[in-house]
């Protein structure tokens, strides 16, 4: 922004208190102007700069040096004129106006600079003009004190007096205005637990004027006692101790509950007395809060870490020590989680060859994780087999290997059983076709899976069948009765026992005995049909020729049975004629001799 010289005529006083605001803030008398007249015409007022904990602490100890050399002068002062205890009472006025130069040490704050006068322009007008009367009443005393000792004070010689007690007022105003601009609350008890010092922010925290406040006890202020009674209590265990205390209190405000760190300091004479405590209060609700979930979300991380079905390692990359593992870790290695973090991972490590050992350090190196497959030792001498999920993190400012164990005993074991199965269906000579369950309308569910003995039957090979459907095999067949019965048997999810004819990708023709069974999941839900195929030509060959024997030996039967019956019937008509001719011939031979006689 451009900026020009202008040249003001002021009034004494105005012109006074921009050279005491600029002393105030440690800035020139020019920024004072112009951020009044900013204020003035309604200009946006620039960003604060908000001065370091450092920057704070040298202004303070400059404050500090200049009431000393101050303090000094007023001695030499007062040796010139034989008033050897006017030093002493200024001393004891200046106690008045700020109770300790020592507990200006004790604020933690950042405090922006423009602080200083603007929040020392919002204080009370109480607190103002005791200041102004409390300065008026000091340069009398110290008038007073000189003229009780010398008879009379010469003009010069008041002068110099009430210059010294106007700069060490001003000290004192100074040291007033810096812990009123602090954002956090700041008191001094005495011995009797009155408020003999509260800057802004414990007035507005209490809901008074700061004028409301000096001189009372807590009790006369109403302050709930829940809040103020652990704070009276290690107030009464500085005086006793001299030694800075520590305290957390909560404290009911308009925006609700705030939670406050209290630290209370003894402010020591030089005698070695506790005079008074000043007590510096810093709102650390936020900070409780932030605690609180972290200790949260930690209790939440470490209840996975530990009830993880996994084994989680955590290995020093450096020292291949454990330095932590969960419940699952010690237990399924049968050690107790004490002597399981005493051992390194050579103790648990089944060893494996130096090449498999450099691939997986390199692998680590090169992408900062690895899954590999491993065995370890039990303490029994036992081994698991287990499968490693390793990735390189920082934990507690050292790399570490943060390893997910997983027990794959129980896998291997399904795994060589559905080998094994696999394998004897693969092997098996029947066909083993598996479709999906649905649908059974047209066009009918997909094969997903056919084995070798599918293939030598039928000549197809899986990848001609899996994904297509079944009726491929049907689609010649003269077996439309016996499929609409097979139908209404798996829309029945029932078992299917059938022959039929099928035929080959050569179109060659084929019996099958045909033997279907639903496959159910754990759930009980049908997901899959398994159809098992025995090709049973042969079968139906010797049923066919043994049929045709059959018929062929009942034909020669009943040829034979023909004759036979022919046979029988001569034979009877032969006996018959020779039955009749033996008749015939004992009649003759009867009648023969009957003409004899």
């Amino acid at each position: 922004m451009a900026s020009k010289i202008a040249t003001f005529r002021l009034p004494e006083d105005l012109t006074q208190e921009i050279r005491h605001r600029a002393e105030a803030t440690g800035r020139d008398r020019t920024a004072v102007v112009v951020e009044a007249l900013k204020q003035t015409f309604g200009f946006p007022d620039a960003e604060p700069h908000t001065a370091t904990v450092q920057e704070l602490q040298q202004e303070l100890d400059e404050l500090t040096k200049k009431v000393t050399v101050l303090s000094e002068q007023l001695t030499k002062a007062t040796e010139k004129l034989n008033t050897p205890d006017l030093s002493s009472q200024t001393s004891r006025s200046l106690e008045q106006v700020i109770p300790s130069q020592r507990a200006l040490g004790i604020a933690h704050s950042l405090l922006p600079r423009e602080a200083f006068c603007t929040q020392t322009i919002g204080l009370d007008e109480g607190a103002t003009s005791s200041r102004v009367v409390l300065q008026q009443e000091l340069e009398a005393e110290i008038v007073q004190a000189a003229a009780q000792d010398s008879g009379e004070v010469s003009e010069p010689d008041k002068l110099e007096l009430q210059e010294l007690t106007a700069k060490i007022s001003q000290q004192a105003r100074i040291f007033d205005q810096v812990l009123s601009a602090c954002p956090d609350p700041i008191w001094v008890f005495d011995r009797v637990g009155r408020f003999t010092y509260v800057n802004l922010a414990t007035a507005q925290l209490l809901g008074l004027q700061q004028s409301q406040i000096l001189g009372k006890t807590w009790q006369q202020l109403n302050i709930p006692l829940e809040a103020i009674d652990p704070i009276n209590n290690q107030r009464e265990v500085v005086f006793a101790t001299k030694r800075p205390l520590t305290i957390e209190v909560s404290y009911p405000t308009i925006n609700g509950i705030r939670d406050y760190e209290c630290i209370l300091s003894p402010i020591v004479a030089e005698v070695s007395s506790v005079e008074a405590v000043i007590c510096t209060a810093r709102d650390i609700t936020e900070r409780n809060q932030v605690e609180e979930s972290l200790r949260e979300s930690e209790a939440n991380y470490r209840h996975l870490f530990e009830y993880a079905n996994d084994s989680i390692f955590i290995i020093d990359l450096s020292t291949s020590r454990v330095l932590d593992a969960n419940q699952n870790a010690s237990r399924r290695l049968g050690y107790t989680r004490k002597e399981l973090l005493q051992l390194k991972t050579s103790d648990i490590d089944v060893p494996i060859t130096e090449e498999r050992q450099k691939m997986i350090n390199q692998q680590m190196q090169t992408t900062g994780s690895i899954i590999f497959e491993h065995a370890l030792r039990r303490k029994n001498g036992t081994q698991v087999q287990v499968e490693i999920s390793s990735r390189i993190i920082e934990y507690h400012n050292r790399l570490v290997s943060l390893s997910f164990v997983r027990d794959t005993t129980e896998r291997k074991q399904s795994q060589e059983r559905l080998r094994l199965l696999e394998s004897a269906f693969f092997s098996a000579n029947d066909g083993i076709l598996i479709t999906e369950v649905e649908p059974l309308d047209e066009p009918g569910p997909k094969v997903v899976y056919v084995n070798q003995g599918f293939t030598q039957m039928t000549g197809y090979l899986p990848e001609e069948v899996i994904g297509k459907m079944p009726r491929i095999l049907e689609e010649n067949a003269q077996n439309s009765t016996q499929l609409a019965q097979i139908k209404v048997k798996l829309m029945k999810r029932e078992a299917v026992c059938a022959e039929l004819i099928d035929y080959r990708k050569d179109g060659s023709e084929f019996w099958v005995e045909l033997n279907i069974v639903p496959i159910v999941d754990e759930n009980g839900w049908y997901t899959h049909w398994m159809a098992v195929l025995r090709d049973i030509t042969a079968r139906k060959q010797r049923e066919s020729l043994f049929l045709e024997k059959e018929q062929q030996l009942g034909t020669d039967l009943w040829q034979t049975n023909t004759l036979l019956q022919a046979e029988i019937a001569m034979h009877q008509r032969t006996k018959a004629a020779l039955r009749e001719s033996e008749e015939r011939y004992a009649l003759a031979i009867s009648g023969g001799q009957t003409k004899r006689n």
